[in-house]
Formats: C-alpha cells, sequence, structure tokens
C-alpha cells in the first residue's frame, strides 16, 4: 500500500495519534470518507511512530468512546523505508452528522471545520432523505394564495392544467393538511418577512441613490428583483445589418438572472439576522445570498464543476426547475463563468462564509489579481491610487476602498457594513497597515482607521 504524496480532502497527516486524528476521522465520517496517515509529517516525508503490540486496538477503542455515534475505523500498518505508518481508514456514514466530545466537523478541502446548527440540521435531514423546506410550517393553509397556485398550474401546463390543491398535493406541498416552508415561500399570499431580499444602487459605501426591499414570494420576487437590476444597467446598440439592433447591456443579464435564480432557491431562510442583498456600484454588483456553500463544499470545487448537487432547498429547486427557471442543478456557477466570459467585459468571482456567501460580477479593469478580486473603484487618495493593482486580495481591497470612503471608521462598522469576519478583519488591518496603506490613530477602544495621505 503505497501512501499519497499530499494531504487532499481525503487524506489528512499526523505525525501521532491525538485528539487531532480523531477529529479528521470525524471530518471524514462526515464527509465521504478518508484516511489519516500517522507517522508522516505535514509535507509527506515519512517520520514512522513507535507501536505495541495493541496499538491499533488501544486507538480504535478511545476512537469509538469518544465520537457519538460511534465510528470504527480500520487500521493497517504500513512499512516504509524501515519505518512504520498506521493507515486509520472511515468510510462515510449513511445516517449523519457523528461527533468528538460534542463537536461536529466536515471536511472541506484540506482542512477541518467546525460545523454551525444549520450545516448539522441540513446533513441530519439530508441523511433522512428530507430538508427543512419539505416540512410543515407554521402558517395555515389561509396564508397561502391559491389563485397564486393557479397560475403556477397554467404555467407549467397551459392547456391542462391541474386544479390548485390537487397540484400541491401532488407536489408533495402539503403535508398533514399543513402547507410546508416551501409552499409558503412559493405562493404566500401577502407580505413575507422570510423572504426580505434588499437591492440598491450605490454610488459610494455610505451614498444610497436608490433601494428597495422586497417581501413577496419568491416567485414574484424574482421578476422584481430583476426589474431593479435592469432598471440600472448600461445599455448599448449593437450594429449586426439585421433590421432591427441588438442590446449589449454592460453586465450579461444570463448570468445577473442565474445569480438571483441561485439566491432565492439556495437562501438559508431560517437564519433572520442575514438577508439577501444586491449592491450595484459603478465598477462592479455584489450579490450576498444568506446562507454559505453547502457542508464540505468549497469555492475550489464549484469552480472546478466537479461535485454532486447538493441544494439546500431542494423542494424549491423543484418549483423553479418545473416553472422553467432552472435548466440543470449544480449547473448555475459553470453558466455564470461561461456567461460573463463570453460577454467579454465582465468577470466574476466568488466568497464563501459560514453563514453567506458571496458572487461580485467586476467590470473588465477593475481587477488586482489572477482570481477576479476587484480594486476599489478610483475614489482613493492620489497617494494610494495606482498602488493596488496586483498588491491586494478581493476582501483587502474591498476594506481599503470602505476606509477610504469612510475615514475613521471603526472595526465594529467595518464588520456590521462589509460582513467581513472580525479574525478576518484583524488579518487585513494587519496586512493593510504593514503595507502603509491605513493607520490606526487614536485609543484601542475609540480610534478609527484612516487611509494614510488622507488630509484630516
Amino acid at each position: 500500500m503505497k501512501i499519497p504524496k499530499a494531504e487532499s480532502k481525503s487524506v489528512e497527516f499526523k505525525t501521532a495519534f491525538n485528539q487531532d486524528t480523531i477529529v479528521s476521522l470525524v471530518a471524514f465520517a462526515n464527509s465521504d470518507g478518508g484516511s489519516v496517515y500517522v507517522g508522516v509529517r505535514d509535507d509527506g516525508k515519512v517520520c514512522g511512530v513507535q507501536l505495541a503490540d495493541e496499538s491499533e486496538t488501544a486507538w480504535v477503542n478511545e476512537i469509538k468512546s469518544k465520537t457519538a455515534p460511534s465510528i470504527v475505523p480500520e487500521a493497517d500498518r504500513i512499512e516504509v523505508g524501515g519505518k512504520t505508518v498506521v493507515r486509520l481508514y472511515i468510510s462515510p456514514l449513511p445516517v449523519k452528522p457523528t461527533s468528538v466530545q460534542g463537536r461536529y466537523y466536515i471536511r472541506k478541502g484540506k482542512a477541518n471545520h467546525l460545523m454551525s446548527i444549520s450545516e448539522l440540521s441540513d446533513m441530519y435531514l439530508k441523511s433522512m432523505y428530507s430538508s427543512w423546506d419539505a416540512f410543515p410550517g407554521e402558517h395555515p393553509m389561509e396564508d397561502i394564495s391559491l389563485e397564486k397556485v393557479a397560475a403556477f398550474a397554467r404555467r407549467m401546463n397551459p392547456g391542462n392544467p391541474d386544479d390548485p390543491m390537487r397540484l400541491l398535493r401532488k407536489l408533495s406541498l402539503i403535508k398533514d393538511d399543513k402547507p410546508t416552508n416551501a409552499c409558503y415561500l412559493a405562493f404566500v399570499a401577502d407580505y413575507c418577512s422570510e423572504t426580505a431580499f434588499q437591492a440598491g444602487r450605490f454610488k459610494t459605501r455610505s451614498h444610497i441613490i436608490d433601494d428597495t426591499t422586497f417581501n413577496s414570494d419568491i416567485l414574484a420576487q424574482l421578476d422584481g428583483v430583476m426589474e431593479f437590476i435592469m432598471k440600472h444597467l448600461m445599455a448599448e446598440l449593437v450594429i449586426t445589418g439585421k433590421p432591427q439592433h441588438d442590446i449589449k447591456y454592460d453586465y450579461p443579464v444570463d448570468a445577473i438572472r442565474e445569480i438571483v435564480v441561485n439566491m432565492i432557491v439556495h437562501r438559508d431562510y431560517r437564519n433572520a439576522s442575514v438577508v439577501n442583498t444586491i449592491k450595484i456600484f459603478d465598477d462592479h454588483i455584489e450579490f450576498t445570498n444568506a446562507g454559505g456553500l453547502p457542508a464540505g463544499l468549497t469555492v475550489e470545487d464549484i469552480l472546478s464543476d466537479n461535485y454532486i448537487s447538493s441544494p439546500r432547498n431542494p423542494k424549491l429547486a423543484e418549483l423553479f426547475k418545473d416553472a422553467g427557471l432552472i435548466e440543470k442543478y449544480g449547473s448555475g456557477i459553470k453558466r455564470i463563468v461561461d456567461v460573463c466570459k463570453a460577454h467579454g467585459g465582465v468577470r466574476a468571482c466568488f466568497e464563501d462564509h459560514e453563514t453567506w456567501f458571496r458572487v461580485v460580477l467586476s467590470k473588465i479593469g477593475h481587477f488586482s489579481d489572477a482570481h477576479g478580486a476587484r480594486r476599489p473603484d478610483g475614489t482613493l487618495n492620489g497617494t494610494l491610487n495606482g498602488t493596488l493593482n496586483g498588491t491586494l486580495n478581493q476582501t483587502d481591497a474591498k476594506v481599503l476602498e470602505y476606509v477610504s470612503a469612510n475615514p475613521g471608521c471603526q472595526a465594529t462598522k467595518i464588520i456590521t457594513d462589509l460582513l467581513v469576519p472580525r479574525n478576518t478583519l484583524s488579518k487585513v488591518i494587519a496586512r493593510l497597515t504593514k503595507k502603509g496603506m491605513i493607520e490606526h490613530r487614536g485609543s484601542k477602544k475609540m480610534g478609527g482607521y484612516y487611509p494614510i495621505g488622507m488630509s484630516t
């Protein structure tokens, strides 16, 4: 048996058996399975491990006693150049999740991540072949508009539409005579706080030109959000030789629509503290969705298009597919990237967080690295302007732009407005300070951050 050359989504190296070894096995069990090689350094060099006759048995017993439900990995000895390595392999659990001393982990890329309550709930429901949107909620049938259901039935089958109640039962949108969460979100009769979706046109981070909030059913919401965005796009006539000239917008409309559809379908509607937002600036558009990527997925996974689609709200995804708004599950990100490339003037970049996922469409010429990170929009002081290209990643550039537009801002304000985690912001501030781009003035409690060169 050969030892892999490097760590991966299914391979972890450890120099000794310890608590971290069990954490990795739990993360593998909650994901797609994997192996921990004990006696190998992080760089892949074999260092070996000292073993007694019953070492593996003792390890397995410790793993069983510290995990719940208990997991039992396979243990194999491997001899490499006179040194002994132990491979501990665990297959994915059929019913997830498992924990180590009350803490739940999942494998993302080459790292183990502590799972959130939302991720735990999603994983358990998927293991039971169900989902949050398939369960009845707290709303009665009186909150459902049968007129909207009838319109949906006509959309599905114009020639012979189903009776509204029969359609709801056929699509499993009613259980125990109560509407499911998916039914409520799709066909709510009136105002719906759970679907709050904010969209705005910004000149700077603090200067809003136009904004609105949508609190309707999700099908009507799609049309309303798209209408707002289209109002703020720029267009030009393209002479083609045809009787009617084509219209080209500064952003690809198909990509925008795909992003908005994905925001609605994959939103975490249980998290009321984060709402879907769209911010349109002069040089870029930010789409921030409530709810990060499904457990175990990374941005690298979705960009490689080598993953199995796992919608957070499969019943909503089915409804959008029945309405002709989704062509194929799991192909949205690739289609967004492809459409932007075909457009020729826009690039897409993606950012994942535990509680949100963001897509940024930026006009070509506003990028600072090969990953599609954007530069500030030109509002920086002259001593800073022109020095950013190729020096900052997306989050650094975003924070620097905010500080430049809001000199004297405090960390708590940056965290709230940009949705940047506190530990991430601390690292960004340290990098920008070291580069001489910002400075902290005043006391640690009350002081703020200023761009270098900004007059005060």
